[in-house]
């Protein structure tokens, strides 16, 4: 029970209701302070992040600029991988024109263009390596075979392309042993399938192969330089086909077989 006066008593609980009114004022004001640094903290890390934006998006624009633009990273070196018959610097010195262009700035088509003149060129790749080097991968076509025209006899790849006429200019010094090809018109479906067979035959096997035939794209023959007679039937499987077709020559080599057939490579059949 509250002792005093009831002025006194009036007068304490004027007191207690001025703290309470100041302890909530104190509180309210902390709680506003608090989320004034809390509002700028995340004002202040949105301009952080708007900043270091802005600054990234400048510094790459900058390196596009410089990249394009300007000749600190301009082509000075080229190279050339990937070449067996052809002489890397030939070219390199095809290529030489593109030396001093931006390397951001070379185009495949105009790499293509520049190696146009090399018929060896069957796929080539570009690698742009900073600041300065293009690096130029090639893929050369292989000779699979002989074949007989009207202006002599060529070098022919699996496609029908005529890499160079046996015995000219563009002849490598020592001519391969290579099959003549009598599989019909260059690039035509015959032709193509004789090809697709030659190209899969060990190049040491290949060596041994006087001639390949080809009436038509199931029709393949081989003909051996040992007189044997190789019936081949269809491109299809001709990897299988070649490594059953050596392993039979090896197993019946002191056995005088004159023909093997390896149309059904799971089932060969010799004579």
């Amino acid at each position: 029970m509250t002792s005093g006066t009831p002025e006194e008593r009036r007068g304490a609980r004027r007191r207690g209701g001025i703290g309470a009114v100041w302890r909530a004022s104190l509180a309210r004001r902390r709680h506003d302070r608090a989320e004034v640094r809390r509002f700028t903290r995340k004002r202040a890390a949105r301009r952080r992040g708007w900043i270091i934006g802005l600054g990234s998006f400048a510094l790459l624009i900058a390196f596009v600029i410089v990249a394009v633009y300007t000749p600190l990273m301009s082509v000075r070196t080229i190279e050339v991988e990937g070449t067996s018959r052809l002489d890397p610097a030939t070219v390199q010195e095809a290529l030489a024109p593109l030396e001093g262009r931006p390397l951001a700035q070379v185009s495949n088509a105009e790499v293509e263009a520049l190696l146009e003149e090399f018929v060896l060129v069957q796929s080539y790749t570009v690698q742009r390596t900073p600041p300065s080097t293009l690096v130029v991968q090639l893929v050369e076509r292989e000779p699979i075979g002989r074949y007989e025209q009207d202006a002599g006899e060529v070098v022919v790849d699996a496609a029908g392309v005529v890499l160079w006429q046996v015995g000219g200019e563009d002849a490598p010094e020592e001519e391969l042993t290579l099959p003549v090809m009598d599989a019909g018109a260059l690039g035509s479906e015959a032709f193509l399938a004789a090809g697709r067979v030659s190209l899969a035959l060990p190049s040491d096997f290949r060596a041994q192969v006087a001639k390949i035939t080809a009436s038509s794209p199931e029709n393949v023959v081989l003909h051996l330089t040992s007189g044997a007679i190789v019936t081949w039937g269809s491109a299809e499987d001709s990897q299988r086909k070649a490594q059953v077709l050596t392993s039979l020559i090896t197993a019946t080599q002191d056995v005088g077989v004159s023909s093997y057939d390896v149309s059904s490579p799971d089932t060969p059949v010799t004579h």
